[in-house]
């Protein structure tokens, strides 16, 4: 288990995650002979496979052979909606630039004990960990997940991305389907024609699940449309 594991995601971050997943993959490299990974993301994880594939050692990340990440929601766009978001990302970036960053944020501000740095990552625009913000523009988005596709196209990297239509993380306003469009043109360069990424639309498969929930506890079936897409994944990228 990772520290994050639970509600220890609250004073960690993902450059942590990151380091603790590489000794992970080393030790099952020399005492398992693991040779080739697979990461299956819910959630947090997704920002954490995002953040591995751009930044974990180059021999590690290379032998990352598929990526699937399932409920790749914006943790922002759900606070925002808060009556006091704007007061507490104020109080945490004041901690900040106190030098406090490391100091835990009042109970309103999370369910969960929280430290300002990790708050502001999660829930400031432009944090570590915003990723998959609807309001991002394309070029955003781009620079934040094009390197998913060209992970495909250098590595043979293959990424999953699965949306739930009834997630209940992302808000009303937002449609689910040309989100899940617009990451995945994010994560292929297209719309770019500065990137040299020759394969990389073929790295990225889609899936929407019309009656999925945030973490598939609708139907049944979700489950098994998903587990069933990565076994598939997983075949195409290790044969």
């Amino acid at each position: 288990m990772l520290s994050s594991s639970g509600t220890g995601f609250g004073h960690g971050s993902l450059k942590r995650d990151t380091e603790e997943i590489s000794h992970l993959m080393e030790y099952l490299k020399q005492h398992r002979n693991a040779e080739r990974f697979a990461f299956v993301g819910h959630s947090t994880g997704c920002q954490n496979s995002v953040h591995f594939m751009k930044y974990g050692e180059k021999d590690l990340m290379e032998r990352v052979k598929v990526v699937a990440l399932q409920a790749p929601v914006s943790d922002r766009e759900s606070a925002m909606k808060g009556s006091k978001y704007q007061e507490h990302i104020e109080h945490a970036k004041s901690l900040e630039a106190s030098g406090q960053e490391e100091e835990m944020m009042p109970r309103s501000a999370f369910w969960a004990p929280i430290t300002a740095a990790r708050f502001l990552s999660l829930q400031d625009v432009g944090g570590d960990d915003d990723f998959f913000s609807s309001d991002f523009t394309d070029e955003q988005l781009g620079l934040r997940l094009r390197h998913l596709g060209q992970r495909g196209d250098q590595t043979g990297l293959k990424t999953l991305v699965a949306f739930s239509g009834e997630d209940e993380y992302v808000p009303a306003s937002v449609d689910k389907r040309e989100l899940l469009e617009r990451l995945r043109i994010a994560m292929t360069s297209q719309g770019n024609p500065d990137t040299d990424c020759h394969s990389c639309p073929d790295a990225v498969t889609t899936l929407f699940l019309e009656t999925g929930n945030h973490n598939l506890s609708n139907e049944e079936d979700d489950k098994e449309i998903f587990v069933d897409s990565v076994k598939a994944l997983l075949k195409d990228a290790l044969n």
